[in-house]
């Protein structure tokens, strides 16, 4: 065995691996420099340095455009993860329990894509789970709940509800948030909208929107097309960061084919409202201000309220979202009013005829939960037997066909009987009730 003297450092391979791999430049063309190289920090004086020496020496530029640098992961503690201290958690216990997708997500989001050190942590990747991909999902399942038939999601948005047009902005807002950042390879930014929009779609538009599709007709079919494309539109978004539960909601919309064979999304600046999402964005903020006002006072949001008073005037003679306001913190009216001394002021006051309604909202929600328990879908009819306070029969009579519309009920009586499939006694107001319910068959 003879050694052989001359013998290049291994990284004179790996630095001339774009090139030399084809034979280039004396055959084959090349897609040369690439647009972007990954690896990890500790390649920095290895692979990054060699790929860019060789290549200045040789062609007198760079071998890459871009370059996304990972830092290192350590223990949530930040020791250096350890076999031996086993101070992390196991890979494939995290994915059996969050799924890939979170775990990816939470990656992505870190430090660890821009070069930093990252403290792992299994309270971040359950976070991701819970408030993305569980909440995503969720999504996706009320729209499948309340489909009348499976939707194509080659759908063009067209609608004048302003629920609607509001959340087709978002969508656009979001393609150019993302598209934008990705262009610059700043990933742990692009993925950090996506958070922000399944909250919007799931708290603001499903939750607002949820009305519409329990009633049949035009708008409620209308509001789950929106839903279809909105869905379909944003799998193909987080198709690269979610590719999971992008691929299985794309392919549950009708979609023939994979998302991951989709192009990326175009672009329809005619549906960016900026004047909306602004207004949006502040009728929310004065909810959330209302709503801290009633819980200061100790009202429960399902107690009707008579009158909020708001300072901000720009919001004067923007009637859909002046109502979509309103029936977010349960107040009947909503008075411009300069002279309150904080940004928006309620009337706390309760009349009898408020408190009836409170009653009714607060049994419609108990009877909507007695429901879900016994198994009935959303489309299933019901009797309905009540017993109680001669107050709450007074107020289930004055709203009657309402009540009946939003229990799903053909008839109530108020009386006992044995021939309910599931029944409950409970409180409202520390008035006792007794309720019965049977799925018309």
């Amino acid at each position: 065995m003879k050694r052989i003297p001359d013998v290049f450092d291994c990284w004179y391979e790996s630095g001339s691996m774009p090139y030399a791999q084809a034979h280039y430049p004396f055959e084959n063309r090349l897609p040369f420099p690439a647009e972007f190289i990954a690896e990890g920090i500790d390649q920095t004086r290895g692979w990054f340095y060699t790929l860019l020496v060789l290549s200045t020496a040789l062609f007198n530029k760079p071998a890459y455009k871009n370059v996304i640098v990972n830092g290192i992961i350590l223990a949530e503690t930040g020791q250096k993860m350890s076999k031996r201290l086993k101070n992390y958690p196991d890979p494939m216990e995290l994915v059996e329990k969050y799924g890939a997708d979170a775990l990816r997500l939470y990656l992505l989001s870190s430090p660890a894509v821009a070069a930093e050190n990252l403290n792992f942590s299994e309270k971040g990747v359950d976070e991701i789970y819970k408030k993305v991909v569980l909440r995503l999902w969720n999504v996706y399942k009320f729209y499948e709940m309340y489909a009348d038939k499976p939707k194509t999601a080659n759908y063009k948005p067209k609608t004048k509800n302003v629920l609607d047009q509001w959340i087709l902005a978002r969508l656009e807002q979001l393609k150019i948030q993302v598209s934008n950042l990705m262009d610059k390879y700043e990933l742990d930014k692009a993925v950090r909208p996506l958070a922000d929009f399944v909250d919007d779609l799931s708290t603001w538009y499903i939750r607002r929107s949820r009305e519409r599709f329990k009633v049949n007709g035009s708008d409620a079919q209308r509001a789950s097309s929106i839903t279809c494309y909105v869905l379909s539109e944003f799998s193909k978004i987080i198709a690269p960061f979610l590719p999971f539960i992008a691929e299985a909601i794309y392919k549950s919309l009708q979609n023939t084919s994979s998302v991951h064979l989709e192009n990326w999304p175009n672009l329809n600046k005619k549906l960016i409202d900026k004047n909306l999402l602004n207004s949006m964005a502040e009728i929310r903020k004065i909810a959330s201000l209302a709503l801290e006002a009633r819980q200061k006072a100790e009202i429960k949001v399902r107690q009707p309220l008579s009158e909020l008073r708001i300072k901000n005037y720009e919001l004067r003679g923007k009637k859909e979202l002046l109502e979509i306001l309103a029936d977010e913190i349960n107040v009947k009216q909503i008075v411009f009013d300069r002279k309150i001394k904080n940004e928006v002021e309620l009337d706390t006051k309760i009349t009898p005829e408020l408190k009836a309604e409170g009653q009714l909202r607060e049994l419609t929600r108990i009877i909507q939960g007695l429901r879900k328990e016994t198994g009935y879908t959303p489309k299933d009819k019901i009797y309905l037997w009540l017993e109680g306070q001669k107050e709450i029969e007074f107020a289930v009579n004055k709203y009657l066909n309402d009540f009946k519309e939003k229990v799903g009920a053909e008839s109530v009586e108020f009386r006992r009987t044995e021939k309910s499939d599931a029944e409950l006694e409970t409180k409202i107001d520390d008035q006792k009730i007794w309720i019965g319910i049977k799925k018309i068959k």
